[in-house]
């Protein structure tokens, strides 16, 4: 029964936050530079709604197809979301942003090739192959996400770049959601189905955290900038006009 209200509670919670976060930043007019970002926090209100709605109609099968096709919106958004922060990282650099593009294009197909084959190639119940292609889809939206934001986190740290505070914020709430997914993944392959129910409510923990932290960014003052460093910014100026020279050939 404990676990029953945890639940409820875990997935209440996560859409008021992200309705009071979506409504700062319309305040603050943020849409104007975070609009994809805006648009996924939006779109899990929704969400929750919807799922919410047809979870207690109980009709299983279209739960199951309304989730699957909330999962593929948010992974959508999502990555637009991180494909927005690197605009902002490297908005005077187009070379770099270029690249950026390729590699979000390349990863999403295929991501969406491995999703589609798995799901072809799952037992032969139309119910499991939709769990099989939602697991992989969910699984390699993760790595996917985890590996740009990785590399994301990397380069600004060699490079000497100044994160804006609240775009920071947002890439440390996406990091921290995709380790807590990945850590439960990896425990669901040792655990099965007798870890499900607490796996769960990690999972559900672990987006309330990232959705803590956005808030968290938003309402909190920018820090004073620190001094730039210009021996970084030079090499990266070398490498920019390197790649629009190579990608232009």
């Amino acid at each position: 029964m404990f676990l029953v209200a945890l639940k409820y509670v875990l997935w209440v919670t996560h859409p008021c936050l992200q309705a009071l976060l979506a409504g700062f930043m319309l305040k603050r007019r943020l849409y104007r530079q975070y609009p994809i970002f805006l648009a996924y926090t939006v779109s899990h209100v929704v969400r929750f709604a919807v799922l919410f709605w047809v979870y207690h109609r109980g009709d299983r099968e279209a739960y199951r197809y309304t989730f699957l096709g909330a999962e593929v919106l948010d992974a959508a958004l999502a990555f637009g979301a991180i494909y927005e922060l690197y605009g902002h990282l490297f908005h005077t650099y187009n070379g770099v942003q270029k690249l950026a593009g390729i590699v979000f294009r390349g990863a999403v197909a295929v991501l969406l090739a491995l999703a589609v084959l798995t799901t072809v190639t799952a037992p032969a119940t139309d119910a499991s192959r939709v769990l099989a292609g939602l697991f992989t889809l969910d699984r390699g939206v993760n790595v996917v996400r985890g590996g740009l934001l990785v590399l994301l986190f990397l380069l600004s740290s060699y490079l000497g770049l100044r994160w804006k505070h609240f775009a920071f914020g947002i890439a440390a709430g996406f990091a921290v959601e995709s380790s807590v997914e990945l850590a439960t993944f990896a425990l669901r392959v040792h655990l099965g189905l007798l870890g499900k129910p607490i796996l769960s409510l990690i999972s559900a923990a672990g987006y309330n955290c990232a959705v803590f932290i956005w808030l968290a960014y938003l309402l909190s003052p920018e820090p004073a900038p620190p001094p730039a460093e210009l021996p970084a910014r030079l090499e990266l100026e070398g490498w920019n006009q390197a790649l629009l020279e190579l990608i232009h050939q």
